[in-house]
């Protein structure tokens, strides 16, 4: 089998050689995953560590992680059947950074627009609406 850790694998090899290897053996792993998932749900997640038979499965958010816990046993079956020595799946959320919010452009009013809200300022008396019309159009031309 490709993924059976040998040790004649390793020996003779720098630590560069045997890192690319490991990166080509994740791979080929992330590949078979993909594969075997149904729908477009390999999208939706990654692979993180094979050790000791326990391979970890990254899902972008929990409800993917949800799905991927209710098919962890077939997708066990499937991974086996392809030649991967894998004991059991450990299924994790990744934790995204926040997303920066978006800055919105702030409203722009056209003159139409300020001339009927002076017209309103002008034939209202004074209240607390005509202040607030004359407020919104002083921030309006001042911005």
């Amino acid at each position: 089998m490709i993924f059976a850790n040998k040790l004649d694998f390793y020996l003779g090899r720098s630590e560069h050689e045997a890192l690319m290897v490991e990166a080509e053996k994740s791979m080929a792993i992330e590949k078979i995953v993909r594969a075997s998932l149904p729908g477009n749900l390999g999208k939706y997640c990654s692979i993180g560590r094979l050790s000791e038979g326990s391979l970890s499965l990254y899902a972008d958010n929990g409800s993917i992680a949800l799905k991927l816990r209710q098919l962890t046993q077939s997708l066990l079956a499937k991974l086996r059947t392809r030649g991967l020595e894998i004991d059991s799946i450990r299924i994790l959320t990744r934790v995204k950074p926040a997303a920066k919010p978006l800055k919105r452009p702030k409203p722009v009013m056209g003159e139409k627009g300020r001339a009927s809200f002076r017209e309103l300022a002008d034939s209202l008396e004074d209240s607390p609406l005509k202040s607030a019309v004359e407020s919104l159009l002083a921030k309006l031309e001042n911005p």
